[in-house]
C-alpha cells in the first residue's frame, strides 16, 4: 500500500490535469506541412508522400496536432 500526503496528491493531480489540458490544445493546433514535416523529423516531400499515401490525414493543406501525434505514435509501435 502506498500512503501519499494530502498535498503531494493534490499537486501530482494538479500537474496531471495541467498535462491533460496542454496535450488537448497541442491535438487542436493546425500546423502548415512545412512545420508539420518538421515536428515529424521527415522532409516536406516524404510528408507531401505520406498524405497521398493515406498515412496521414491533412485538412486544407494543414496538419493537425492530433494527427502528427497519431502518426508518431504508430511509428513506435510499428519498431
Amino acid at each position: 500500500m502506498v500512503t501519499l500526503e494530502e498535498t503531494k496528491l493534490q499537486a501530482m493531480l494538479e500537474e496531471a490535469a495541467r498535462r491533460g489540458a496542454q496535450m488537448a490544445i497541442d491535438d487542436l493546433v493546425c500546423y502548415h506541412l512545412k512545420d508539420a514535416a518538421e515536428r515529424l523529423g521527415i522532409s516536406y516531400n516524404t510528408l507531401a508522400k505520406r498524405i497521398r499515401e493515406g498515412k496521414i490525414h491533412a485538412i486544407d493543406g494543414r496538419v493537425t496536432g492530433a494527427e502528427i501525434r497519431r502518426y508518431l505514435s504508430q511509428q513506435i509501435s510499428n519498431r
